[in-house]
C-alpha cells in the first residue's frame, strides 16, 4: 500500500483532521501540505537509508519493536511532544539540521505557509516513519516468528518450535489488536534509537537484517509519481 494510502486511511480516514485539530491549522491545508511533504521526505530518507547501514539498522529495529505503527492511531501521540521530537531528528539526519530541512521542503511546495510548514516538518517526517512500520508489519512478524522458532528448536525440537512460533503469531496479534485501543507510551522512538545509534560502538543487527532497503521501501514508494 502506498505512503499517501496508509495515510489517508488512518484513523478511519480521519488523520489529517486530526494532525490539524492538533496543531491548531486548517484540515484542508493540512491533508494538502502532508501530501507534498510526506512522499519528498519518504523520497529522501529513502536515499539516506541506502548510503547509511546505521540509519537504515535504526529504522529496522523500530520497525522490529512495532511501537510507531500505532502512531497512526492516535492523533494525540502524532502531535505530541515526542512524535514531534522524533521527527525533529528524523529531519536533522535527513537534511543535516532543522534549517536545512525548511529551506529543502520549502521548495517541495512553495505555497505551503511558513507557520504550517515548520509545524507540519517534524509530525510528517514521524508520519512517515510509522506508515514505513505499518507496511512493513509482516517482515516484523515474520522476524519473531522465526526467533521464536530458532530458540524452541534448539532446546526442544522441531514439532515444539513450530507450535510456539504459531503461538508467537497469535500473541502478536492479539497484542496488536489491544494497542488499537488502547493510548501508552511508546518504550523506543526514533530520537532514542537514533542516540543509542550515534554513541554505541557496534550495534547488533536486528533479525530483519536479511531485509534490503529496497525490501522495505517498496510498498510505501512503489506508488510515488504514478498516481494513487
Amino acid at each position: 500500500m502506498s505512503l499517501m494510502r496508509i495515510l489517508e486511511q488512518a484513523q478511519g480516514g480521519g488523520l489529517f483532521t486530526a494532525v490539524a485539530h492538533g496543531l491548531d491549522l486548517d484540515t484542508a491545508q493540512t491533508g494538502k501540505a502532508m501530501a507534498k511533504l510526506c512522499p519528498a521526505i519518504a523520497t529522501e530518507l529513502h536515499a539516506r537509508a541506502a548510503e547509511d547501514e546505521e540509519l537504515f539498522q535504526s529504522l529496522l529495529e523500530l520497525i522490529e519493536d512495532n511501537g510507531e505503527a500505532n502512531l497512526l492511531e492516535d492523533g494525540r501521540a502524532l502531535t505530541g511532544p515526542e512524535a514531534i521530537a522524533d521527527g525533529n531528528a528524523i529531519l536533522d539526519d535527513l537534511y543535516g539540521s532543522r534549517s536545512a530541512a525548511m529551506a529543502a521542503l520549502r521548495t517541495v511546495d512553495d505555497t505551503i505557509p511558513e507557520r504550517e510548514l515548520s509545524k507540519l516538518a517534524p509530525i510528517s517526517a514521524t508520519a512517515v516513519v510509522a506508515a514505513l512500520a505499518r507496511a512493513n508489519r509482516p517482515l516484523a512478524l515474520a522476524a519473531g516468528q522465526a526467533q521464536a522458532a530458532t530458540a524452541g528448536s534448539a532446546a526442544q525440537g522441531f514439532f515444539t518450535a513450530l507450535v510456539s512460533a504459531i503461538i508467537a503469531g497469535i500473541v502478536s496479534a492479539l497484542t496488536r489488536k489491544l494497542a488499537s485501543g488502547t493510548r501508552r507510551p511508546r518504550s523506543t522512538g526514533y530520537a532514542r534509537t537514533r542516540s543509542r545509534r550515534k554513541t554505541a560502538g557496534t550495534r547488533r543487527r536486528r533479525k530483519t537484517a536479511g531485509a534490503s532497503v529496497e525490501d522495505v521501501f517498496r510498498d510505501i514508494l512503489g506508488n510515488l509519481g504514478k498516481g494513487r
